[in-house]
């Protein structure tokens, strides 16, 4: 979809769907989607997810901002949420696509909120055997693996693999990177606190005026802050981030729409299975079934 002349999508390059393993990775092949379109991925970004890619072979060009960047395998390069990126295969591509749901990446480390980083990086980094580059490489060969594979304990073990890799990201040595972005001003320092008042919260009740008074600006200036980081509102905002909360109930447990619904502050549990409906595409139940089935 296009907004503001630009192109977005929230699944991988024109898809606007995608199957996170619980609500948190999906891993594809890396050249399959430039195949199908002349070894040409035109300019887009993504709202909704960090992505990984993995170049094992090959070249290809990514394009950003009208610069053209070499990337020659093994390498991997990071791009986050929001940010326009387009490729130009050069040869044929051995690798991957790793996605990451950003919001519930922001779940998993609120504790450790430096890390958060890692997932705002646009980025190359070429793998060199001894350093450090490889590590982070072999992590994310294990979430490949891990993604494909049917071992028990597999979302555990996913989880934990996400979140070792984030934290590998953060620590990686600013000499063996090419930084073509880093994203660090006035506005996203705004949004992180607004996103961590999201969690905090706990309660869907919670309004844009109470956000907005707790950040001492107007709410008009949060809107503008959101739509500018994010491309949203921040009642879009809001509405992810306890939409998301609800699938990872769903997916871990047998409590019922009602409690979930109460749960995060939504008064009316036919209410929220509607928004869950209109949001996700599936109602909770069907969710839970499809949750269900794949595991």
């Amino acid at each position: 979809m296009a907004a503001n002349n630009r192109i977005f999508f929230n699944g991988l390059y024109g898809s606007d769907c995608i199957e996170f393993v619980k609500g948190l990775i999906y891993v594809y092949p890396f050249g399959i989607i430039g195949r199908k379109n002349n070894n040409n991925v035109k300019p887009h970004a993504h709202n909704n997810q960090f992505q990984i890619f993995v170049v094992l072979e090959g070249e290809t060009h990514l394009l950003y901002n009208k610069e053209v960047i070499s990337v020659q395998g093994p390498a991997f390069i990071t791009v986050p949420k929001n940010t326009d990126h387009g490729f130009e295969h050069r040869t044929n591509l051995n690798g991957w696509i790793i996605s990451l749901s950003d919001n519930v990446i922001e779940h998993m480390v609120k504790r450790e909120a430096e890390v958060i980083e890692a997932i705002e990086l646009f980025q190359v980094t070429p793998i060199v055997t001894g350093e450090y580059s490889e590590e982070v490489f072999k992590t994310m060969l294990y979430c490949i693996e891990e993604f494909n594979a049917t071992h028990t304990g597999r979302l555990l073990m996913l989880e934990h693999l996400v979140g070792r890799l984030i934290v590998q990201l953060k620590r990686l040595p600013q000499s063996s990177q090419h930084r073509i972005l880093f994203v660090n001003n006035s506005f996203l320092i705004y949004y992180r606190r607004f996103t961590q008042l999201i969690r905090e919260s706990c309660s869907y009740k919670k309004t844009i005026e109470e956000y907005a008074a707790d950040l001492k600006i107007t709410s008009g200036h949060l809107s503008r802050i959101c739509n500018s980081v994010a491309f949203k509102s921040p009642r879009e905002i809001i509405m992810d981030f306890y939409l998301t909360q609800a699938q990872l109930s769903f997916s871990d447990g047998e409590k019922s729409i009602a409690d979930v619904s109460y749960e995060l502050g939504f008064d009316d549990p036919s209410y929220f299975a509607r928004v869950f409906k209109r949001k996700i595409g599936l109602t909770p139940n069907e969710f839970r079934k499809k949750i269900r089935t794949k595991d």
